[in-house]
């Protein structure tokens, strides 16, 4: 490995072609890294798009069937036949039974053979008269609507619910059955009773089946509960969904979400007619395997682009460094005395000029004294040169200044609000004339920053800025307060769904009879780690016992803290605390001073 890194330095061919490889194999992968990114978010947003059309078309189906199942119990209940049979005692069984004939052949016989789905019908009064109709199950011969199990449903006056039955018989034999049961609660007077229809649940299994995304993509039904309706898999109907799952999809009407646990799309939408939720789900390698497909096309065009940049990097580097080559030899040998020693290197470009102009100076090799007092004279006005170009404080305020007219005249009020923060926010760094301010321009510096900020992050930006009145003439070191700030833009890492927020109090405090300012800092990050928090407060001691023996070039808490103890040496009070915050779990700044009050000249040499 170090004799390919010698190679490499020793050559300057090398080092073209690793230039320019590098350059073209960073532009590559840049370029697949988007492509890659962009196709993936593509398809994943139509896979989400055919899916959310599947769901509402399955939704759309189910109201549709539910409307319809709705029409003929309205249509029941309302009739005069079932009004009068509400009525019926319990013990007149004829009376009972020619009126339910008719019930039977003007309501419930054209209703089942409109939809072949209903099981059975069962009208039910509160004097106990009982009648339950099929027309391919047969009953048990002890079943009864009141000990079937209903008695949850008879307390509420609609109900539809998914459950196994095994009230049924078919064929001379007891069944178990998913069925959808309907009951309706129906008064006409002083008389009440229930009607309640079981509906076969291979409709419902039906339109889940066709709510296939892919191979391996499959729908199901839901009610608030969490309890599944219907399923393609009928050995999981009437079981509940996990919680976690279950909170994510009962908290809103309709959406989808990314599940990490199965590696699965969830997209779920509600059914108008009962609390229900249909629900798809989209297992990832589903389009995955376009995405990879992607992925290892963009590789290879990669690699291809790599392989591309050498061989360019070859031709390319060759064309010079053999005339390189050339001049070195040439000045190898005018290093031996040997002056007169000339070849042409050969072509047009920046090396040929370069080697016309080595014979030319090896041709006025006897003025070389009057070469050295010009090339000294072109160095001074290369230093002239470069001191002119300094760029100084007042022709940046300048710049700012016309980049702010500019954006004024164009109407651009962003613009021009940020550059004259900046402006000010250069102004107030770059004056040395004093290390003490009033605090009320040290909020306006950091205001300043908080506008660039607030300007950059949008919405992803939220404080809160509180001043006590009377602590704004007072004077605090220069440049404490917003490089805490700042700190917390760069650090504070708030949850996915927060946007970050800062709070800033800066309030007048009696301690012991001396009157104190304290600035406090606080965000909704997730705080300082145990042992990096331990590790700042152990160096805040440190400083506090020995000042003198620490030192900080750059601007952070340790080095606020240190001008704190220097300026205020004889204030034990005087510094920072750091903390993570109880209410918010984030970072906690707390800087204390004595409150002094502003003077028209403060002498600050003793920081």
């Amino acid at each position: 490995m170090n004799n390919l890194l010698q190679l490499i330095g020793s050559k300057m061919k090398w080092k073209l072609m690793l230039v320019i490889s590098a350059l073209m194999l960073v532009v590559v992968v840049f370029a697949g890294l988007i492509v890659y990114s962009k196709t993936s978010a593509i398809i994943k947003s139509d896979v989400e798009r055919l899916s959310n059309q599947v769901l509402k078309q399955a939704n759309l189906n189910l109201e549709r069937y539910f409307n319809y199942y709705s029409e003929g119990f309205m249509l029941m209940s309302i009739s005069a036949e079932i009004e009068s049979w509400l009525s019926i005692r319990k013990d007149d069984k004829i009376r009972s039974f020619i009126l339910f004939q008719k019930i039977r052949d003007n309501y419930i016989t054209p209703y089942m053979y409109q939809y072949p789905e209903v099981m059975s019908v069962t009208l039910y009064n509160s004097n106990g008269n009982e009648i339950n109709y099929s027309t391919k199950y047969g009953f048990a011969l002890n079943y009864s609507f009141v000990d079937s199990g209903l008695e949850s449903f008879m307390a509420q006056d609609n109900v539809a619910d998914v459950r196994w039955s095994n009230d049924y018989y078919f064929e001379g034999k007891a069944i178990e059955l998913p069925v959808i049961t309907l009951m309706r609660k129906i008064r006409y007077g002083e008389d009440s009773g229930y009607i309640k229809i079981d509906i076969h649940l291979h409709s419902a299994l039906q339109l889940v089946n066709e709510l296939e995304i892919g191979d391996n993509g499959y729908g199901f039904i839901m009610n608030s509960e969490g309890k599944i309706i219907a399923h393609p898999d009928e050995a999981v109907i009437s079981e509940y969904l996990d919680e976690p799952y279950l909170e994510t999809v009962r908290d809103q009407s309709s959406g989808s979400f990314f599940r990490k646990e199965t590696n699965e799309i969830i997209l779920f939408g509600s059914i108008n007619y009962f609390d229900w939720k249909t629900v798809i789900v989209v297992p990832y390698s589903e389009f995955a395997s376009s995405v990879y497909f992607i992925r290892e096309f963009m590789i290879w065009i990669a690699v291809a682009g790599l392989l591309l940049s050498v061989l360019s990097a070859v031709a390319i580097s060759s064309s010079f460094t053999k005339r390189i080559a050339k001049l070195r030899k040439m000045i190898k040998d005018t290093s031996r005395g040997r002056i007169n020693v000339a070849n042409d290197i050969g072509g047009t470009d920046e090396v040929a000029e370069l080697g016309n102009a080595y014979h030319a100076m090896l041709e006025d090799l006897n003025t070389t004294v009057n070469e050295l007092a010009d090339s000294k004279v072109a160095g001074q006005k290369a230093v002239m040169s470069a001191l002119q170009s300094q760029i100084d404080s007042h022709f940046l305020y300048n710049t700012l200044e016309l980049i702010n007219s500019l954006a004024s005249l164009e109407g651009q009020t962003r613009i021009e609000q940020t550059t004259i923060a900046l402006a000010e926010m250069l102004r107030y760094t770059s004056d040395y004339k004093s290390n003490v301010v009033p605090i009320e321009h040290e909020l306006g510096h950091l205001n300043n920053y908080l506008d660039i900020m607030k300007m950059r992050m949008g919405e992803q930006l939220e404080y809160d800025l509180h001043v006590d009145a009377d602590v704004l003439q007072s004077v605090c070191l220069k440049a404490i307060l917003q490089p805490v700030v700042e700190n917390c833009m760069k650090h504070a890492i708030p949850q996915l769904d927060q946007s970050l927020q800062i709070q800033i109090k800066v309030l007048g405090q009696e301690v012991d009879g001396h009157s104190y300012i304290e600035m406090v800092v606080r965000d909704n990050g997730k705080g300082f780690a145990a042992d990096k928090l331990s590790w700042i407060n152990e160096q805040l001691k440190q400083i506090a016992l020995s000042p003198l023996h620490h030192s900080f070039n750059n601007i952070g808490l340790l080095n606020i803290h240190f001008r704190l103890q220097m300026y205020y040496q004889h204030d034990a009070l005087a510094g920072i605390a750091i903390r993570n915050a109880e209410q918010t779990g984030g970072a906690e700044i707390i800087i204390k001073m004595p409150k002094v009050q502003a003077v028209p000249e403060v002498n600050a040499n003793a920081v």
